[in-house]
Formats: C-alpha cells, structure tokens, sequence
C-alpha cells in the first residue's frame, strides 16, 4: 500500500466545535482561551537513532523545542504522549529493556504514555533477582519506575482482582494541569493485543472492550474537573491522505478507532491519540479528531486545541502527520540527502543535545554488555540463509532447543523471517551482541506432545508460508513430495528410520511456535512457562558445552529433503 504523506505542516484544517453564545459580561469575565499542542508519537519500537536523515529521538525533540518556544511566546502549552509500543524492536534498546527509550523520554518531557501490547515483551528484569526474578512484568514495571511520567492501561484487567492494572506509576488515567488547563487523559490498548506478545508475560492478565473503558475514565475525570479529555490509545486506523480531515475516502472506515469514536457519547472525548496499526490518520470523526503517525519516530501526529479553562474545547485543529527529517527537498519534503535543513515553527530544526545526553549512560553500558565473551570460537561464519529454506544457523539453533529439552525426540527451530533469526553469525571470539542480533526476541523453550501424522501436517502447513520461512529441525529428517495439494510429508529419524503416523514425540519448539500450531498439549502447566529457558540462552550454553571451535559445514547437512524438485516449499 503506498501512503500519499503530507510531510510538513501545511496540510491542515480547523474544525469548529459549537459553544453556546455568551451574554457579554460573562463573557468578559471568563478566562482567555489558550493553545494546547497536542504531539503524538506512536510504536517507536527501540528506534531511538536516526535512518537514511529520517527520525531520532535527539531530531524529535529540535522539533519539539520549537514548537515550545511558540506556545510559550503565546502563553499556551504542549502536551507530548506517546501510543505504545514504545520500546521493543531496537537492538540497544532491547538490551537496555527500555531503559534507554525512558531516559530519552524523560529529557523530552513526554506527559503520559498508553501500554501497548509489545511493550510486554521483555518480560522478567534481568538484573533480577530471587522471587523478582519470576515476575514476568518486571522489566515493564521497571520502566514504568524509571519514567517521570504516568504508563496507562485502563482496559488491562487484573484477573486476580478483576481491575485495571495498578503497578507502581502504572494506572487507567491521568489528570494533567498546563497552562491553566486541566487535561485528562485515558490510555487503552487493542482489545486483542496480549495475544499478540509472549504468552508466559501476560498470563493472569486480560483486556476488555475500548468502549466501556474509555467512558468509565472519561467519566470520571470530567467529574474531577477536567476541561479536556484525550484518550491514548494503542488501538488505530489507516488513511492515505491528510489533506481534508473531514474526507474519510482515502480511510478504513470500520478500523477500531474508527468504530471508538462513532460509539462515544457527544462531547466526553475531545481527541484521539492512536497507534499500533503502523499508519498514519488525520481525521475527524463523528466530531472526534483522530491523529497517529505511522511507527519507527519517522513522525509525529499533531493536534492544537484552542482551551478555555472551566469551559472546554473551542475549536480545535488537525495537522498532518509531520516528518521527521535532517534535510528537506525543495517543496519542504523530508529528503534523503540536500542541503536544506528543516525548519519547524519558522525555526531550523536541530538535534537537542539533552536527548542525547540522557541517553548516553544506558549507551555505554549495552556496548559493554554486547563485547562480553561466550568462550565460544567460530572457524567459520553461521550463515542464516535468506531464502527461506534451512541454513546452518538455523540448524544450529534447532541443536540447541533439542538439547535443551532432555527427553525430546526432536526440536522445531526457527525460520529466517518474521519472528526469526535475523542474521548470521561472524567467524571469530563470539560475543553476546551478535547472538543477540541473531535472535532478539525473548521467547522461550517450551515442550509439545504430537503425534508424527500431527506433526507431519503442521510441517507441512509452514514449508509453504513465505511470511515466515521454513523452520529448521533437529533429531529428524522432513521427506517432501510437492503434489497438487501442496508438501506431503514423512518424517524419518537421522538414521533414516521412518517415523510412523501414530507414535507419539516429545517436541522441543519455542513458545512462539507453540501458540499457532493448534494441536498438541503443553507437557507441563502453563504456570511453569516463566521458568523454562530462553531460546537464546539455551544457544549460548548449548555453544559453549560444545567447545571445539564450531564450522559451519557441521550444520549443512540437509534436514529437509524434497523429493524431486522442492517447488512447494517456502523461497523467495
């Protein structure tokens, strides 16, 4: 899908709420109106440095000390939020767990920032210890400690408790005081996004619908005084193009977001902040405006409110989504390479030397953290092989998840694409970073019980899924025949033996795969799933019990074997 942007300001519109006339010395009498810019971010995931002269974290906030100095020369404020999503993806932001991301935020002054469904990722601290060190939110609870500012999680139930979720500087809402204007804010995350993290981080926990939870915050805060509401939601839309907010067109028109506002009662909610949809909206709906900026800190979605303290939300004006950008063409458009530096607010647009600085401690430490050595010696590069089909990597990894689990018959490892190994290994010393690098996520080694015909059948569903490639095995040989209907598959042991349909096999798999595969059972409870190893740890100490310096060639034995031409499985 191609986004028609608008990459500046200029694509803009008023929109007029209505307010009832005034008699003219009440008029006279009642405060003066005041400019609320309302800047959101949305789904950085760990994107804190700057991409072809396109987003940073230290080039968000020149644009953010501009837009400052103008509300400031004109006695109004910003409100800086954020989506969700904020800190997974990143490399050093992954090994800081957010730490990285918070401390940048900080220096940027960011007022509140909405849960969003990989922000679970990490799970437990790892500098934990002890019974700390089971709590599979504690690295989210730990960046919620770091912030000086609110996380908020309205519809995220406790299922203990039947509430919202109340960790320290985490709740449903927050009432905010700038420029003689209270402004309430509600953050909300997709209604299905805990299953869309790691199982073994989000267990005891539920989400319910946007509505309820919006009105029943909303509600409140409007009874605690607040002139304006906003929700933040980790819920959002689509459209391409921004330049009439009122023309839905180019929308999707049945999006969440899109459906929220339409149900909200007139007038509780006076703007929406959304996210986790990866695209842009600039758009008003049902009276409501609705602004997101696509993902990775590319840009930032704008709203100004003209607020009258004790009277509420006068008009209001929606912008498009603004690049951020080092250099513009020469019709203001971000560009990869030129002489013109942007300019924002009739000011040039540089990197905020605090925003670096605040990020610098958590910087040193994660290249420390990366140059520690595994004592394992590489003779040769680990290939992860971008096509699709297996690779010695991936061979090597699938190694290690059989090993890990000591009564498995065999082990489904990784593909190469998403949810996979994302590069290869260097020949040399081998240092956390790069094993790191090679798989980022923090999944986990779990076990399934499945028959051989039931494992032949999930087998064969993924050597056709391009999306995620074919994944590697161990302790088994995978026999293809393409026909009409796709892979019809046997399975053999490594000594060629076959496999026969209904014996039954111990599966060594990562928890990843495990909840797709629909078939088979978990071998232990599910509480027991925070204990079992990480997939990578599990490669580290299966690298390290080898010794020997390890060649690529041990790990190029086909495991897959197509019978006749393999134009059924998964490539590019």
């Amino acid at each position: 899908m191609g986004w028609a942007l608008c990459w500046t300001a200029t694509c803009w519109s008023w929109a007029h709420a209505p307010i009832e006339a005034q008699p003219a010395e009440s008029a006279a009498a009642s405060p003066e109106a005041v400019t609320l810019s309302i800047v959101g971010t949305t789904d950085l995931h760990g994107r804190v440095f700057a991409t072809n002269g396109r987003g940073g974290l230290a080039l968000l906030g020149g644009y953010l000390r501009n837009l400052r100095e103008a509300r400031a020369a004109d006695g109004g404020a910003v409100l800086l939020l954020d989506a969700g999503d904020t800190f997974q993806g990143g490399i050093t932001s992954n090994i800081s767990e957010g730490a990285l991301v918070i401390d940048a935020y900080n220096a940027m002054g960011y007022d509140a920032l909405a849960v969003g469904n990989h922000d679970f990722d990490y799970g437990a601290l790892d500098s934990a210890t002890g019974p700390d060190a089971e709590d599979m939110r504690g690295a989210l609870k730990a960046a919620a400690a770091r912030a000086r500012f609110p996380f908020l999680a309205a519809n995220v139930i406790d299922d203990a408790t039947g509430q919202p979720v109340s960790w320290p500087n985490v709740r449903p809402s927050s009432l905010v005081e700038t420029a003689g204007v209270q402004v309430g804010i509600v953050g909300v995350m997709t209604h299905g996004g805990l299953r869309q993290t790691i199982r073994a981080h989000v267990q005891g926990l539920s989400t319910i619908p946007l509505l309820p939870a919006v009105k029943t915050e909303a509600r409140r805060l409007k009874a605690s005084g607040a002139d304006v509401v906003l929700v933040l939601s980790h819920e959002g839309g689509w459209c391409e193009r921004f330049d009439d907010p009122l023309d839905l067109s180019s929308c999707g028109h049945d999006s969440a977001i899109f459906r929220l506002a339409r149900e909200l009662p007139p007038g509780l909610v006076d703007g929406i902040i959304a996210g986790h949809t990866h695209a842009g909206v600039a758009h008003e709906v049902n009276g409501i405006p609705i602004l997101q900026a696509f993902q990775r800190g590319t840009a930032f979605a704008r709203l100004d409110l003209s607020v009258r303290p004790g009277t509420g939300v006068i008009e209001s004006r929606i912008f498009a989504p603004q690049g951020v950008c080092t250099v513009v063409d020469d019709q203001g458009v971000c560009a990869a390479v030129g002489d013109t530096p942007s300019s924002y607010e009739g000011s040039p647009v540089e990197p905020d030397p605090g925003v670096v600085a605040a990020m610098q401690p958590q910087l040193e430490r994660v290249e420390a953290w990366r140059a520690e050595p595994l004592g394992v010696l590489l003779a040769t590069p680990l290939d992860r092989r971008s096509d699709g089909l297996e690779s010695p990597l991936g061979n090597l990894f699938a190694e290690a998840l059989l090993a890990a689990v000591p009564d498995a018959d065999v082990a489904i490892g990784l593909g190469v694409r998403r949810g996979g190994l994302r590069t290869g290994l260097p020949a040399g010393p081998l240092t956390r970073g790069p094993l790191y690098d090679a798989f980022a996520f923090d999944n986990r080694v779990i076990t399934l019980s499945l028959t051989a015909r039931e494992l032949a059948a999930l087998l064969s569903r993924y050597a056709a899924q391009s999306w995620s490639g074919i994944p590697s095995v161990a302790g088994m040989l995978v026999r293809v025949t393409c026909g009409p209907e796709g892979a019809d598959i046997d399975l053999a042991r490594v000594s060629g033996e076959r496999i026969e349909p209904d014996e039954r096999l111990t599966v060594a798999a990562t928890d990843f795969f495990g909840r797709r595969v629909g078939v088979g059972t978990l071998s232990g409870p599910a509480e027991s799933l925070p204990s079992a190893p990480l997939v990578r740890d599990a490669a580290a100490s299966w690298l390290r019990a080898r010794g020997a310096p390890l060649h690529a060639d041990e790990f190029s034995a086909p495991r897959w074997q197509p019978v006749g031409d393999g134009d059924c499985l998964a490539s590019d």
